[in-house]
């Protein structure tokens, strides 16, 4: 629905005009009337207006002057005038401010009708326009700043109005998330200091050029474009030349999933510095994981958990840190577990987790029901066939193979072990395959063709397939993480 406010200094006229067409009808909906000019400006400039109905003798404020302020405030509000005088002045200050209409007291109906018509037209028009030069500057923003080409840098400056002098700043500012982000962009089409910008994801990513107070003044109003609770800014340091514009975008890109992976984003606004820092945290080896770890219960443990991400992230540390922390965790718990086999999918689900809660949450996991499967008892038939994959899982085993050395249907056996299990014959075959390929990366100096062969796979290839799915790294990735080869 298109927003239409009424101003007349004239309460029947006002009362009239609502009730003189289907304004729902049209797609209008009357959101405001003002009987003071004054006031309606006020609202104006709190509040989007996509087509002003309004009276040219007002006694607080004279037609002409209030149209030109309505105007310089909501510049692509459509206006139509309406006044009881026929003086060519209230026309002219009408027309130029671009009114759709001059409608003379009292209004026709159809008349009015018609020019509310043109007004949505001219409306939609602008809007196609728009959306046609938002998605050219989006391209073009977005072009510049994740590519390093230096044949097309220059072009793009210079399309996008950008200028490298003394007297402004420019910086890349990250808005995370952003509700309602059509919101936002409006806003944002509208701004000198706003030079580019582009969606990337949930988030925008902004070319700002201004000054200091200029930034301020952006920082305070863009919230009411966004929700006046969230205030998710990240502001990049001064880029003093086209060369830092890259460099600056990707400081920026790391900075903005290490707010998400440590759920800081909300609330928040920061100001990168000028040279990314180093943190001073360095990696626990699994020796002192496993040394603080002796001895406790899961609430101590999730205590403790907490404690580690917590300085993490007050440390300024990478997500990447806090990921390899917890496989390095991950390994202690597994090694204390004997019962505990499903160490790659949980490496999986550690190497995706969109955020530290995630990863704090599958950790807790693996402790409770690593320790509940260590008392869990299978069936006669299940535990048989786990011994035998925990003992052969280097030989070519599948299931008919079993089943014929036990006696049994396959098809029963394989519904019994994935009903007791939860996972497949296949599965749970591949999965400790994996686990113990995770624990030969650590503890051996195998090659990965070695490696592969040990655990019962002759094709290389389709092992290193296999063990990327399952973990989200390739083995030869995962040993030089550090995770591993520091234990």
């Amino acid at each position: 629905m298109r927003k239409v406010m009424l101003v007349d200094d004239e309460y029947m006229l006002l009362r009239g005009l609502k009730l003189l067409v289907d304004w729902k009808s049209l797609g209008l909906e009357i959101i405001n009337t003002e009987q003071n000019p004054k006031l309606a400006l006020k609202y104006l400039h709190d509040n989007p207006v996509d087509i002003l109905i309004s009276d040219m003798n007002m006694p607080e404020l004279s037609g002409p002057d209030f149209v030109a302020a309505a105007k310089a405030i909501r510049p692509e509000m459509e206006l139509i005038v309406i006044s009881g005088y026929s003086d060519f002045d209230y026309v002219r200050a009408g027309l130029q401010q671009n009114a759709v209409n001059y409608l003379r007291k009292p209004i026709d109906t159809d008349e009015l009708l018609e020019t509310l018509h043109g007004a949505l037209d001219r409306l939609q028009a602008q809007q196609q326009q728009h959306q046609i030069a938002s998605l050219a500057v989006q391209t073009q923003t977005r072009t510049l700043v994740t590519t390093d080409q230096e044949m097309e840098r220059q072009q793009l400056i210079d399309a996008l109005g950008i200028q490298f002098d003394p007297t402004t700043v420019v910086r890349l500012i990250g808005v995370l998330n952003p509700l309602p982000p059509k919101d936002l962009v409006s806003y944002l089409q509208i701004l000198d200091v706003v030079k580019g910008f582009y969606v990337e994801g949930q988030d925008f990513i902004i070319i700002f050029q201004g000054t200091t107070d200029q930034l301020n003044i952006f920082i305070n109003e863009a919230p009411h474009q966004i929700g006046a609770e969230r205030r998710p800014f990240l502001i990049g340091a001064p880029i003093q030349d086209e060369t830092q514009l890259h460099n600056r975008y990707l400081q920026l890109r790391r900075e903005i999933a290490r707010q998400y992976f440590f759920e800081t984003a909300a609330g928040l606004r920061m100001m990168l510095p000028d040279t990314q820092q180093d943190t001073p945290l360095t990696l626990p080896s699994y020796s002192e994981v496993k040394k603080a770890l002796d001895g406790v219960d899961l609430a101590t443990f999730s205590a403790w958990l907490s404690q580690q991400f917590e300085a993490m992230k007050r440390a300024n540390a990478s997500d990447l840190l806090a990921r390899q922390f917890a496989l390095v965790v991950l390994l202690v718990l597994s090694d204390r577990l004997t019962a505990f086999d499903n160490k790659s999918a949980v490496i999986t689900m550690i190497n995706h987790a969109t955020d530290v809660s995630e990863i704090k949450a599958q950790l807790q996991r693996v402790a409770k029901l690593a320790a509940q499967q260590g008392n869990q008892q299978f069936s006669r038939n299940v535990v048989a066939m786990r011994h035998i994959i925990q003992t052969r899982y280097s030989e070519q085993l599948s299931l008919a193979m079993v089943a014929s050395e036990l006696h049994l249907n396959a098809v029963y056996l394989g519904q019994l072990f994935k009903q007791e299990v939860g996972r497949s014959f296949a599965q749970f075959l591949n999965d400790y395959r994996v686990d113990v390929a995770v624990d030969l990366l650590r503890d051996s100096d195998q090659d990965i063709g070695q490696i592969a062969e040990t655990v019962g796979y002759q094709n290389s290839s389709y092992f290193y397939k296999l063990f990327k799915k399952q973990t989200g790294m390739s083995p030869g990735d995962y040993r030089k993480a550090g995770v591993l080869s520091s234990c």
